[in-house]
């Protein structure tokens, strides 16, 4: 069976009718369906502890893009150029990533997910990088197409993801005007910009739990190394998956066991 892989939703309003909705992008939904997974969009739910009846369903979690992280989360005050957030998302998104980490669940962050897994690991971020940490590389580029390439990721030797994409350079887009600051627990930053932005991290002691800042579902239909990251993303949650029935099975023999003794 392919793996269950759960996508947060954001709230938004329909642009015909204004009519409340939840929902994500496409592309994320179609990078992990073509990797062979099936995505599973998650709601915004009133009760965060109601995921405890869909979150031994699934196999992997990705996080994705977005709006800003209310900075409280990380020890900070707002920045006056911090962007537009929604403390219902953060929650949510927060209590996925530190389940996900608790439970060794495979994890993809993109963008905003990126920068969450950092800050659920008790890392920080700039919240605003035109004010915080001038360079000459423009990172949010949201008045070009979304798979613009913006410039070039140096990735860390002896790393996860340069194993998985199979290069030490990568082209990347860029859509965000945030990005980490201090690493939090575990992290190790292994990919960044020329100007010194973190780019990738991972988490060496999970099975899989990586970001990027950059968006990878926008490109992978054009460079094949970003396909690999959706690919190996899919295989770890299909690992995951087959773990899980092993130790369902495991638990059924030996309650089997104790019942016929």
């Amino acid at each position: 069976m392919r793996p269950l892989i759960g996508i947060p939703c954001h709230a938004g309003l329909r642009a015909d009718t204004a009519r409340p909705i939840y929902g994500n992008n496409r592309s994320y939904v179609h990078a992990v369906e073509d990797a062979g997974g099936v995505p599973v969009l998650i709601p915004l739910l009133g009760d965060v502890s109601a995921l405890s009846s869909l979150l031994p369903r699934l196999d992997g979690l990705l996080l994705s893009g977005g709006m800003d992280i209310q900075p409280h989360h990380y020890g900070e005050t707002p920045h006056a150029m911090l962007g537009e957030v929604d403390p219902k998302l953060d929650e949510l998104e927060l209590a996925l990533a530190r389940w996900a980490e608790r439970e060794d669940v495979p994890t993809l962050g993109i963008c905003r997910g990126h920068q969450l897994l950092n800050v659920a690991l008790g890392g920080s971020l700039y919240q605003d990088l035109a004010a915080q940490k001038p360079s000459d590389v423009r990172h949010p580029n949201w008045d070009k197409p979304r798979n613009t390439i913006a410039h070039e990721v140096r990735i860390e030797q002896n790393s996860r993801i340069a194993e998985i994409l199979g290069t030490h350079e990568i082209s990347a887009n860029s859509l965000h005007h945030q990005a980490i600051k201090t690493p939090g627990r575990g992290v190790r930053i292994t990919g960044y910009a020329s100007d010194g932005i973190v780019e990738m991290l991972e988490v060496p002691a999970h099975q899989f739990m990586l970001g990027v800042q950059c968006h990878p579902e926008e490109l992978y239909k054009d460079d094949p190394r970003w396909s690999r990251l959706f690919e190996a993303f899919v295989e770890a949650c299909d690992n995951a998956s087959v773990t899980q029935v092993v130790r369902t099975l495991n638990r059924v023999e030996h309650h089997l066991g104790a019942s016929t003794r």
